[in-house]
């Protein structure tokens, strides 16, 4: 897994709509009403845009987003008819606000504290803590191992490091079976350092050890991640990467403020 900045800049995207007439989905008649005098007038991060056309369409409110299992996110009116894919913004008087990203932290948040005990491998924070950090991690991830050394650097800083299992060659794997073993070891945090460094575990995981595995696993997908580390930060950003310690105690601190 290459290594990559954690923190990303908002962007706007625009998507190519499907020609109606190319699908046969008839169009329908919309009334030839003045467009509302704000999109006539539109600023986007304060600055002023130059529209071309502007056209109603038949999505009346309510407006509900929609959130699948898999984790995709739409947004749809009452009927279920009319469908918008993509990101939500807010165009408030401070800049574009990503809605949807927001939504996104959030519920990353409220899964992890969701983890029952004994999901996770925790290293707390020496001293007074300056935020948490959930690391989707596989002990076999040679990115996971560089993060690792360093974890005396992030506790010392005040940063709580939380591992949840993620086997990237799926619940079946070595990995999967080590990552068991971890959780199932008397110390698993010693039992974490010493699978980093290679060494065979003699514990013998049970099958809740094993589930714990299984649910890290598909919460990791449900997230999306695809990579490890994978790394969420306190106020629910996540990015995939390594990513220097130095740079991730900036992280934490600007993200807890």
């Amino acid at each position: 897994m290459k290594a990559h900045n954690l923190l990303y800049a908002v962007g706007l995207t625009l998507m190519m709509p499907v020609s109606a007439q190319a699908t046969g989905i008839p169009v329908p008649d919309v009334p030839d009403t003045p467009p509302p005098a704000a999109l006539q007038d539109l600023t986007i991060n304060g600055q002023p845009v130059t529209t071309d056309t502007i056209r109603r369409v038949e999505l009346e409110g309510p407006i509900y987003e929609v959130r699948l299992r898999n984790g995709d996110t739409f947004y749809s009116d009452a009927q279920g008819r009319h469908m918008v894919v993509g990101s939500l913004y807010d165009n408030g008087p401070d800049g574009l606000i990503n809605v949807t990203e927001q939504h996104d932290r959030q519920d990353r948040l409220d899964q992890l504290s969701a983890i029952p005990e004994g999901g996770t491998v925790d290293y707390p924070a020496q001293g007074e803590e300056i935020g948490r950090i959930t690391v989707f991690t596989d002990t076999t991830c040679p990115y996971c191992q560089k993060l690792h050394q360093e974890i005396d650097q992030l506790t010392q800083a005040g940063v709580t490091v939380r591992y949840v299992p993620f086997p990237r060659a799926g619940s079946h794997s070595p990995a999967a079976n080590q990552l068991a073993q971890v959780l199932c070891s008397e110390s698993p945090t010693d039992a974490m350092t010493r699978a980093f460094h290679g060494e065979a575990l003699a514990s013998r995981p049970s099958e809740s050890c094993q589930s714990a595995v299984d649910d890290g696993f598909a919460l990791g997908q449900q997230f999306g991640v695809q990579g490890t580390p994978s790394i969420v930060l306190p106020n629910g950003e996540m990015g995939e990467g390594y990513v220097p310690a130095r740079q991730l105690i900036q992280a934490v601190g600007i993200s807890s403020s």
